[in-house]
């Protein structure tokens, strides 16, 4: 197939434009500005914030992926900062959608970005992919991204809304920002710790991106989890065996708040028990559903491997 991929750059788009390649697909990646000129046949130049695109290179796509958007984790959060987390989402999903609903001949799918944020604060609450939206900056901004695809839904393109959990890896997201403080022994539950946290590791999230691209049974939202989400205060616990440290330093409530604003209230401390029946149901098997396994596998194994060396538990 060939594929568009939008927001390559990153952490998903990376891994999972190199797994497309080896599977002998055709990527395509959106580049912002001009494409390089050595790459003509395999970069295509937009820009969002104006809206311009190069809606030539789009002939014979069978499918597009948008990963982009900013980092929500990039700071506290302002005004001039969320807008331009949401509009990042918003206005470049929305052109997308645009240009492949306007082809001749459309692709067979676009599967597009979102996050489990879209259900906001929802305590003990099991959440599946038919559970409303909530409440929050991050629930606003979710369903916004999402109903930017509906010119291409309208146009009779399957999309998919991959609503993405804390995505594990060592080489970047929630392990790379706290795997120093947890070796230090400075690591330790949010608040009360009893916030569930939906996570997935990064091999799991490139294999279903490519499970949902050829699974065409498979259309609207789904959660990218794993089966198994648990509380911050045994994530916490599970970091700290399997770094080999004391998890001592416990952040309360108020001081998040204080320290993080609302960027730490809704990414530290709602709670969001998602589980993924779109993919359970369908038949898709996770290379990680044990938090201990991944933990394991992404900070001692790869890091032993970097090193030549071997680890056992």
């Amino acid at each position: 197939m060939r594929i568009l991929v939008a927001g390559g750059s990153g952490l998903v788009g990376t891994e999972l434009i190199a797994a497309l390649t080896y599977d002998g697909h055709q990527v395509v990646k959106l580049v912002r500005g001009r494409p390089n000129l050595m790459a003509r046949n395999t970069e295509i130049g937009w820009d969002t914030e104006h809206g311009a695109f190069d809606s030539s290179g789009l002939r014979r796509t069978d499918a597009a992926i948008h990963l982009g958007g900013v980092s929500i984790a990039g700071g506290r959060w302002n005004s001039k900062r969320k807008l331009l987390i949401q509009e990042s989402r918003v206005r470049s999903t929305h052109l997308i959608s645009q240009a492949l609903a306007g082809m001749s001949e459309r692709p067979k799918v676009l599967i597009v970005a979102s996050a489990v944020g879209y259900y906001g604060d929802r305590g003990e609450e099991p959440l599946t992919e038919d559970s409303p939206p909530g409440e929050g900056f991050l629930a606003e901004t979710a369903v916004r991204w999402e109903n930017a695809a509906d010119s291409a839904r309208e146009a009779g393109i399957r999309v998919v809304h991959a609503r993405f959990g804390l995505i594990l890896s060592r080489q970047g997201g929630l392990l790379s920002k706290i795997r120093i403080p947890f070796q230090t022994a400075l690591g330790g539950k949010l608040g009360s710790g009893r916030q569930w946290w939906s996570w997935i590791s990064l091999s799991d999230v490139v294999n279903g991106l490519s499970y949902v691209l050829d699974n065409e049974d498979i259309s609207g939202p789904v959660n990218f989890t794993a089966p198994t989400p648990v509380r911050n205060e045994d994530f916490t616990k599970l970091m700290a065996k399997t770094l080999s440290r004391p998890a001592w330093l416990n952040v309360p409530e108020p001081l998040v708040k204080l320290v993080f604003g609302q960027m730490g209230t809704e990414t530290m401390l709602y709670s969001q028990r998602a589980y993924p029946e779109v993919l359970r149901t369908s038949g898709f098997e996770w290379q990680y559903d044990d938090l201990d396994d991944v933990l394991f596998h992404e900070l001692i194994t790869a890091r032993s491997d970097s090193w030549g060396n071997t680890t056992s538990r």
